[in-house]
This record gives C-alpha cells, sequence and structure tokens, in this order.
C-alpha cells in the first residue's frame, strides 16, 4: 500500500473507529485468547495493539498469548488451548482440520541476517555455515526449511548449512557473539531487536528471492517477491525477499456474533493495528483483509466483509 492510499483508507476508517468506541461500553464477554508469537516480534505486538483496540468493545474482548510461533499456534488451535491463532499462511495452508480465517492482517517479511563483516552476501554462501531457522514451533523456522530447498541449500545434503532453532532473542545474541553465521526471521520490518543489533554490530539482510521461482513453483499462492526499504538495518539500498501473508485464524465453530465482531474490529480499528514504526507494505485494507487464499474465511467473517464492502 502506497502511504498516499494507507494515510486515505486510514482517515476513511478513523472516523468510523472513534464513533465506535464512543457508543460502546467495556466487554461484559470473556476474552478470546489469541496465540501470538516470541516477545519482541510482530505478531505479539498485533496481539497488544489488537487487544487494546478492543478494550471498550461490547462485543469481543482479546487477551494475546506469548508462544513460539505459527506452528504453535496451529497447534494450540487445534487443541483448544487458544481461541485464536496468528500464523503465515503457508503454515496455515498445512494446517488443515476446521481452521477458518477471519482475515489477511499484514505481510510478514522474511529476513535473512548476517554480520556484515561475514563474507555472506548471498544465499549461496550459507553453504557449509551455521545458520538459525528459528525458534522450535516457528512459523519462519519452517519458510526458512522451504527456502534453504529451493535454494538447492537443502540442510540434510552435504552442500546445505548446518542449521540449529533458537529463540529470536537467542539468535540475535548467537549472531553478535559469532556462535552462528545467520539467522532467519519473519516478521515486520524493522524489528526493533534486529535494529538495535545493528546498532551495535553491522549486519546486512540476504536477498532471499533468488530461491522464488523455485518456492512458487512448489507452493503455489503462499510466496510472493517483496522488498525490505532502504535504510532499514542501516542497508543502503532496498534488499529484494520472500513475503508471506499472516492470518488471523479461528476454528469452525467460533460463534458467528464473535466473528463479525473480530471483522468490524480489523475495519474499524485498523490505524491503531499498524504499529507507528512499520514500513513497507501493511495489508488492513478492504481488498486485501478478504484475500485469505488458501485459507477459507469464517462462513460469518465473508458474510460481514461483503455486508460491509458490498
Amino acid at each position: 500500500m502506497t502511504a498516499l492510499s494507507r494515510r486515505a483508507f486510514f482517515s476513511v476508517v478513523a472516523g468510523a473507529s472513534i464513533a465506535s468506541l464512543a457508543a460502546c461500553s467495556p466487554s461484559t464477554t470473556s476474552p478470546l485468547v489469541l496465540g501470538c508469537g516470541e516477545p519482541g516480534g510482530s505478531y505479539l505486538e498485533f496481539g497488544e495493539l489488537l487487544a487494546a483496540a478492543t478494550r471498550t468493545s461490547r462485543d469481543v474482548a482479546i487477551r494475546p498469548l506469548a508462544t513460539e510461533g505459527s506452528i504453535d499456534n496451529l497447534r494450540l488451535l487445534s487443541e483448544g488451548g487458544v481461541d485464536l491463532a496468528l500464523a503465515l499462511v503457508d503454515a496455515a495452508a498445512e494446517a488443515g482440520g476446521d481452521v477458518v480465517a477471519i482475515g489477511r492482517v499484514y505481510q510478514n517479511y522474511l529476513q535473512c541476517i548476517v554480520r556484515a563483516d561475514s563474507g555472506i552476501s548471498r544465499m549461496s554462501d550459507l553453504a557449509g555455515r551455521t545458520v538459525s531457522l528459528g525458534a522450535p514451533g516457528s512459523g519462519a523456522a519452517a519458510t526458512a526449511r522451504r527456502v534453504l530447498a529451493a535454494a538447492d541449500l537443502d540442510p540434510a545434503t552435504a552442500s546445505g548449512p548446518a542449521t540449529v532453532e533458537r529463540s529470536f532473542r537467542e539468535a540475535v545474541d548467537d549472531l553478535a557473539e559469532r556462535r552462528i553465521d545467520a539467522f532467519f526471521w519473519s516478521g515486520g520490518v524493522p524489528t526493533p531487536q534486529i535494529a538495535s543489533l545493528a546498532a551495535r554490530v553491522p549486519v546486512s539482510v540476504i536477498d532471499t528471492t533468488t530461491a522464488l521461482d523455485a518456492l512458487v513453483a512448489r507452493y503455489p499462492d503462499v510466496y510472493a517477491a517483496t522488498t525490505i526499504p532502504s535504510g532499514v538495518y542501516g542497508a543502503e539500498r532496498a534488499v529484494p525477499t520472500v513475503g508471506v501473508a499472516n492470518l488471523l485464524l479461528a476454528r469452525a465453530d467460533l460463534s458467528a456474533e464473535l466473528a463479525r465482531a473480530l471483522v468490524d474490529a480489523l475495519i474499524d480499528d485498523a490505524p491503531a493495528l499498524v504499529s507507528p514504526d512499520a514500513l513497507g507494505i501493511q495489508y488492513l485494507t478492504p481488498a486485501s483483509l478478504i484475500d485469505t487464499t488458501p485459507v477459507t474465511l469464517h462462513p460469518a467473517a465473508e458474510r460481514r466483509y461483503r455486508e460491509r464492502y458490498g
């Protein structure tokens, strides 16, 4: 979304949001537990913003839960440990069962971070290096495995890197201390912890789109080319990378009333759901919220989008 179109959209929905808040009293419903992600990541931040935006709603309340990320969230959703989940669309597409979408909320940027003095400037340079895929149970780790395989860097082969799974904070510390050579992270840009690392240790972001054609051929309708803007983490120029959409998910048995209320929150509170530091593409727009392919929308959510937008 361009800056102009984002401002135009937000100026319209901001008025609706203010009117909605003024008419509402605090919710008397039990909070819906939302499986988010690791502290410092975009998922937990989004969950906290959604909880804050719905705090005065009569219809829905949210309690964000810190988790390991997409795969963990999908497991918790299936087992009934959470009511809602945030997950990358590639992980959600593999979930099956009765998982449905409430909306496509924003885009994650797959970020492969290395020290600037590492001698790593392209994906092929990861061969033989130690690379953190992400936290166990995270969607980032699952996506990173697919990207490496598509780039002919399968860790199971002699030509691939040695891979480990580290939490986000562990990976940041390990890179700073040279215990690993690179780490993958999937989130918004800039991610504050990576920006903080870059202020201490110069870093570079590797272009992952060299694997995109093979990735799209194997997994259609899931991955797309995107760009990390110049200036992020000190980069002198924009860096192409793989983009993966994030979905807000529920089980199919979520009540129609709650599904409708969640859709209204995503539409009316859109300005409050975007971090003020976020750059690049944000997906809280009418056209993109409903684009949850290949995961189907909750029937009540789909009806509500049609009521709101025709």
